[in-house]
């Protein structure tokens, strides 16, 4: 495979996937005491139990014998937490209290999204490291504000007949501002392809209405013993609603809605595949991402299952089996070796970290 720009010539590129390394019984360990001093510490241990879980899935992440790195320190993102939860409070004190009041604070809310949005995602970019070469983000407010505000608005208007519009501006604006030591990323995710994506969606979310329509149908028909005038007529007369009915009801409209949500997750693993196709970083290395719609809906809707059925004792093995599959299907395309790569962006990159760890304020870890 080659690529190449009109600024830079056509160079061959070497196919590097990445791979994960980590294990269930691993990660079981780590979640357990996560889990057991997040309940005794009222949640404060959360922040802790982050970093932790996250050092543990980068570390165990390598692309060309190299593992990744994750550097956060909890208080950070309790700080974070805290300010955070202290809003909400705040806004549900005054939403159940003073109505008017929570009107008052949705604007500032609105005007301060952007400006969380890209805090999060430089601290997660600051907080990452490949080869002792930091990540970076260089986003500004007003971009990110017609990007993360203005148009999810319009994609709402419009029924989600721009949310591909809306996929691509997120995508480029997040891909065209990260850094990677001195290196730049470039992304500029096709508009055509990302209308397909949404059409295969809109089929998907077809295909699984009609099933669990039918399938409540099915369990109805089976209740009523085919006389549905009848048993309607029966509950009717009664002046009251047939339990039985009511939870039919119910077991085919929370399948619906959470139907919905695993056919935004299925268009997003479309918008991945998209995005980081084409993405460029230093004008020459790229990235290819093969992520199969259906099998990640397959292990999506499978994890649900087992974390529920096993009261969330398989939720460390479905975390596990989800970043192992996104991971092993991600490659990087290299131009050249990367340890000559990344010593180059190093040199200027280190200055930076240098300055941020001086000089840290707070920081939204979320």
């Amino acid at each position: 495979m080659t690529v190449g720009t009109a600024e830079t010539p056509q160079v061959a590129l070497t196919r590097l996937p990445f791979t994960f390394k980590g294990t269930a019984v691993e990660y079981f360990g780590i979640w357990i005491v996560n889990l057991l001093l997040s309940i005794i510490t009222l949640g404060i241990y959360t922040a802790w139990a982050k970093v932790r879980r996250l050092r543990y899935f980068y570390g165990n992440t390598f692309l060309d014998g190299h593992n990744f790195e994750y550097h956060a320190r909890p208080v950070q993102i309790l700080i974070g937490r805290i300010i955070v939860v202290g809003f909400l409070i705040l806004f549900n004190v005054l939403s159940t209290f003073y109505p008017l009041g929570a009107l008052v604070l949705l604007g500032p809310y609105l005007i301060a999204i952007p400006w969380i949005i890209n805090k999060a995602i430089n601290f997660n970019a600051r907080m990452t490291s490949y080869r002792n070469v930091r990540l970076g983000f260089a986003g500004r407010y007003m971009s990110s504000l017609g990007v993360f505000v203005l148009m999810p608005i319009l994609v709402m208007l419009t029924g989600g007949l721009l949310a591909p519009v809306g996929s691509k501006l997120s995508s480029n604006y997040i891909g065209n501002n990260l850094r990677y030591g001195s290196a730049e990323f470039e992304t500029d995710a096709p508009l055509g392809k990302l209308y397909k994506n949404l059409g295969v969606t809109i089929l998907f979310v077809i295909a699984m209405s009609v099933v669990v329509f039918a399938v409540a149908g099915v369990i109805f028909l089976l209740y009523s013993g085919g006389n549905i005038n009848g048993l309607l007529g029966q509950a009717d007369l009664a002046n009251e609603r047939d339990p039985v009915l009511v939870a039919i009801g119910i077991a085919a409209v929370v399948p619906f809605y959470i139907t919905l949500f695993f056919s935004y997750l299925f268009y997003r693993a479309g918008v991945r595949n998209i995005a980081y196709n084409a993405t460029r970083l230093d004008k020459v290395h790229g990235f290819e991402s093969t992520v199969s719609r259906l099998k990640y809906f397959w292990i999506l809707i499978s994890n649900f299952f087992a974390v529920i059925l096993t009261i969330g004792l398989l939720r460390p093995w479905a975390s596990i089996r989800t970043w192992r599959y996104l991971a092993n299907q991600t490659s990087f395309l290299a131009a050249g070796p990367l340890d000559t790569f990344a010593a180059a962006s190093q040199r200027e990159g280190n200055v930076a970290a240098a300055e941020f760890l001086d000089i840290e304020g707070i920081d939204f870890g979320l």
